[in-house]
């Protein structure tokens, strides 16, 4: 490869400045990211698919776990319901299988649920979700797997250009109650948030770079 060409894959926008890979680049333990682009299936709200991409394109070298990896994105199909979540579903356990822990970014809770039913499949079981917000986390054993689901319509009004609510957590509030879940963390779904795509967006956009950073340095541990 030639030192133009070399620069130039460099440079390509990736979650919290992580190497760009592929399914067969993942092994146990990795912490894979995939951007999810729909937002048209369950609590939907247009604007919500371009959470991957603006977090892509704030993210700086240096803020990620050094096993991580950014996936691109997953394979959506918005408006075929069926053959969407066959794919979805596919795709991520495809992901677990690998021993690799999963973040899916962006879109709307469709994505967090096409994710639980691919964790089931994976491991045979029942897969908990563990919401950032509540839930019974503190029921769980450190060999529990979990999914965590971290919505950012929680994000209080003053944290988001479009609320939808006064009331909510701050950034940091999100961040400690995303390092203190219990259980083993097997994968994630970051959502709910259609960021303001001009200046209004940076909050925003600031605060959910640094929850998704949160959510792969707590994968990072795994089981606590």
């Amino acid at each position: 490869m030639g030192e133009a060409a070399h620069i130039q894959f460099d440079t390509i926008p990736s979650f919290l400045g992580a190497p760009v890979g592929d399914l067969e680049d993942l092994v146990t333990g990795q912490i894979a990211m995939a951007g999810y682009f729909c937002d048209n299936l369950d609590r939907p709200a247009a604007g919500q698919r371009y959470l991957a991409r603006q977090l892509r394109y704030a993210s700086r070298p240096g803020k990620v776990p050094p096993n991580a990896i950014d996936l691109g994105d997953v394979n959506v199909f918005p408006l075929e319901r069926d053959k969407h979540f066959s794919i979805v579903i596919a795709q991520c356990a495809a992901v677990l299988e690998t021993g690799a822990r999963l973040v899916l970014v962006g879109g709307d809770s469709s994505g967090l649920k096409a994710l639980g039913i691919a964790a089931q499949k994976v491991t045979g079981a029942d897969v908990p979700v563990v919401s950032v917000t509540g839930g019974i986390a503190g029921n769980l054993s450190q060999t529990q797997p979990v999914i965590l689901s971290v919505d950012l319509q929680e994000l209080a009004a003053n944290w988001v250009s479009q609320p939808r609510r006064l009331t909510g957590l701050s950034p940091a509030q999100m961040i400690a109650q995303i390092d203190t879940t219990s259980g083993n963390v097997v994968a994630a779904a970051v959502f709910g948030l259609a960021p303001a795509l001009d200046s209004r967006g940076s909050t925003e956009t600031r605060a959910a770079l640094a929850i998704l950073q949160a959510v792969a340095e707590r994968l990072e541990k795994g089981a606590r």
